[in-house]
């Protein structure tokens, strides 16, 4: 009682000596570091408390963070690991348990990808019935009555899976009474519908064309036009993706700056086209040689920034061998020129720095290094150079 009576009135004197209003973050902050010079027993205390208070709010909000979003089955797994870390929120602190979560995760995004890839599957199903049978039936004089009876059994036969068929049943029924309605005003609207098979196919080629317009525009936002890696644009938005990754299951990935030797010097004996196409085929090496999982892209100039995921660190030293390998060995070709290409690198593991921004820094200040110290070099962040 004594020490928390001192820790009090060392808090409130610190606070009024640093100008700070004593509100409870204030308060909180401060008379843990006051505990700590106190009281290590009571500062231990606090702590443990304060981290068991936020894990258990953490756990509070776990059901609504790995709920699935599309596939809405009872997950037994789901429900089975929210009884036990919230019968005892310690748990999540084990590695078994934060494995768990991750195959849970998976597991749930999984499932969500199995249902809608059925109910595209589903409406494939009838958009491939209905066009079937377009061309074919409803716009043939001969025999409609029987074509008719085929597409009505096509379509109660259809079989839609159980993820879709709360939506999609009902869209079989009403095309099942259309075909009815069809067949049954069938004589006196071959005109009408003749203009709306033309007005149908025009549409279609209509969304086909901007659906083909809007892949290259997306392509072309995303990627570099010379090298065909991801633009510098595009590589920020892959770092969010994988810093929220690294956040929430501290994931590791190492970030690698690479950039040309004497480029400069390539530019002014041969041309800047000479140049171009030294990048291009850097650029699809580098492609080459990096997994869908990670990523690489041109940062500007000669310059090329990769996103490199890991398990262990001996990973990241294979990696940049079989760069150096297949650089050394390759003849950039320029008309009958065959230029040797070398380059200098800085790596550095994510998980040493307080931030992305310190681990990109610190990559570049390496390369730096390495130009420094003669080029034709990659330096890691543990003093590893290859």
């Amino acid at each position: 009682m004594d020490s928390t009576k001192k820790i009090t009135k060392l808090t409130l004197e610190a606070l009024k000596n640093k100008g700070l209003t004593p509100t409870p973050k204030n308060y909180e902050e401060e008379f843990l570091n006051q505990a700590n010079s106190v009281d290590k027993e009571l500062y231990q205390k606090l702590i443990q408390e304060n981290v068991l208070s936020q894990i258990k709010y953490f756990v509070e909000n776990l059901s609504e963070i790995i709920s699935p979003s599309i596939d809405f089955n009872n997950d037994e797994k789901i429900n089975s690991f929210l009884k036990k870390v919230n019968k005892n929120p310690i748990e999540l602190l084990n590695k078994a348990s934060i494995e768990e979560l991750k195959e849970i995760t998976k597991g749930r995004i999984e499932a969500d990808r199995k249902v809608l890839k059925n109910k595209t599957d589903d409406i494939i199903k009838l958009s491939n019935l209905m066009e079937k049978y377009f061309d074919k039936t409803i716009l043939e004089s001969t025999n409609s009555s029987e074509k008719f009876d085929v597409i009505k059994t096509e379509l109660k036969d259809l079989n839609i899976s159980n993820a879709s068929y709360r939506e999609l049943g009902q869209l079989q029924s009403k095309l099942i009474d259309t075909i009815y309605s069809i067949e049954h005003s069938m004589q006196n609207n071959r005109v009408e519908l003749n203009e709306s098979k033309e007005q149908f196919d025009s549409l279609n080629k209509k969304i086909e064309e901007l659906q083909k317009e809007l892949a290259v525009v997306k392509q072309e936002k995303s990627t570099d036009f010379l090298t065909s890696v991801l633009n510098r644009r595009a590589y920020e938005e892959e770092v969010k993706k994988i810093e929220k990754k690294h956040e929430a299951f501290d994931s590791n990935y190492a970030i690698v700056f690479y950039d040309i030797d004497h480029f400069k010097q390539i530019n002014d004996t041969y041309g800047h086209t000479c140049g171009d196409t030294v990048l291009k085929t850097f650029g699809q090496i580098l492609k080459s040689l990096t997994r869908k999982e990670d990523v690489i892209a041109r940062y500007g100039g000669e310059e090329f920034l990769a996103l490199i995921n890991y398990e262990e660190e001996k990973e990241l030293y294979k990696y940049i061998k079989r760069v150096k390998n297949l650089i050394s060995t390759t003849k950039f070709k320029y008309k009958d020129i065959g230029i040797h290409v070398e380059f200098s690198a800085g790596v550095s593991f994510r998980r040493n720095y307080k931030n992305y921004t310190d681990a990109k820094k610190k990559s570049d200040d390496l390369l730096y290094q390495a130009k420094k110290e003669g080029r034709n070099k990659v330096i890691f962040d543990n003093g590893v150079v290859l």
